[in-house]
């Protein structure tokens, strides 16, 4: 349903963040990460949510993040415990199994045990970590929240991934939309919950031709894919007598990809030039290769220490200002029905996404 069939019209998002502002803080969080063997970060992304959050705002009213570093910080404590804890009773049920069938092979599939019960927790750690993002994300001074539990996630995140794999990736949307709407319509703003009806099988024919042709239009189509697949499960979206329609095109988002690639391609290009001309050199004269080149190997290091201050100032930035300023709004907001939550949501946040590398903000 188009934006234009909703009365009364209310508005759109907005996005006025600083590119070179955020970018910043980025770049702040990564040296004082550095200094102090990473316990800044927790601070850090605190402080980059905030001033993206700030920048994000609905018919004028800007959202607001009021979660902690000091939060995230024994979030990512009581992970590790939580690591900790899972290793040592497998090691153990391990142990006095092998000692009990007296083979050594049991011991060999413990590492297997602990990297599938990581998968598991993994996916699980995507609901909590969501779950603790919304309960400290405000507009008008009324609390997101998720409810839901994060077992009944793992379930149909295992049985759809199943799916996918049978049919060879074909049906990867369905596992992914089901994602989406699971956390869409267990969300909500105060009281009022969220309703997403997108449903997977309409992006299957998009998918299967974005396989086909990913290659040959160096990945473009995948990018094309990804834009419908936001464009699909945003405009589905509805809350509080508001409809979403995003508008996002591809040509908003292509160039800020293509000078990402480019600008990555061009850096280690140039990075393992010297490490390029010793293997050929070496081929020449049919001699061992050196090592790689010290050069390299610390450029490449820098690179990756730099990677998510230059991926938001360049992808980052205008991708969220794109998709924000071609988000329409209809309907007519039901005050009446909104009302604060009581629920304030998880004292600590997202500490085991954070383990395991859920990346972004």
């Amino acid at each position: 349903m188009a934006i234009d069939d909703v009365a009364p019209r209310t508005g759109r998002v907005g996005y006025d963040g600083s590119r070179f502002g955020i970018g910043g803080l980025f770049l702040k969080t990564m040296l004082l990460s550095l200094l102090t063997l990473g316990i800044y970060n927790f601070w850090g992304r605190t402080q980059i949510r905030r001033a993206v959050w700030g920048a994000t705002s609905v018919d004028g009213e800007p959202f607001e993040y009021t979660g902690t570093g000091k939060e995230l910080f024994f979030g990512f404590l009581k992970a590790i415990a939580i690591l900790i804890g899972v290793g040592a009773v497998l090691f153990g049920i391990t142990f006095v199994m092998a000692r009990l069938l007296r083979s050594g092979m049991v011991l060999q599939l413990a590492p297997l045990a602990f990297y599938l019960i990581l998968s598991v927790l993994a996916v699980a750690a995507v609901y909590l970590a969501t779950r603790y993002r919304l309960s400290r994300t405000l507009w008008r001074g009324i609390r997101f929240g998720l409810d839901g539990g994060s077992w009944s996630f793992v379930k149909g995140t295992i049985g759809y991934s199943l799916l996918a794999v049978a049919t060879l990736g074909i049906c990867l949307p369905l596992l992914r939309t089901w994602q989406a709407r699971t956390i869409v319509n267990n969300a909500r703003y105060g009281t009022v919950p969220f309703r997403m009806e997108a449903r997977g099988a309409t992006l299957i024919w998009p998918w299967v031709l974005t396989m086909l042709l990913a290659a040959p239009t160096l990945g473009v189509m995948l990018v094309w894919y990804r834009v419908r697949e936001f464009r699909t499960w945003s405009s589905s979206i509805s809350v509080a007598g508001l409809k979403l329609d995003s508008r996002l095109r591809l040509g908003d988002v292509l160039g800020p990809v293509i000078l990402l690639a480019v600008i990555t391609v061009v850096f280690f290009v140039a990075l393992l030039l010297p490490t390029i001309f010793d293997f050929l050199e070496a081929w020449r004269t049919r001699m061992p290769p050196q090592h790689a080149s010290t050069l390299s190997i610390v450029g490449i290091w820098i690179y990756v220490a730099l990677a998510p201050t230059i991926s938001f100032i360049v992808l980052g930035h205008p991708v969220l200002k794109a998709s924000c300023e071609t988000m329409a709004i209809g309907g007519a907001l039901d005050l009446e029905a909104v009302a604060q939550s009581s629920d304030a949501g998880p004292r600590t946040g997202e500490g085991l996404f954070a383990l395991l590398d859920g990346g972004g903000l």
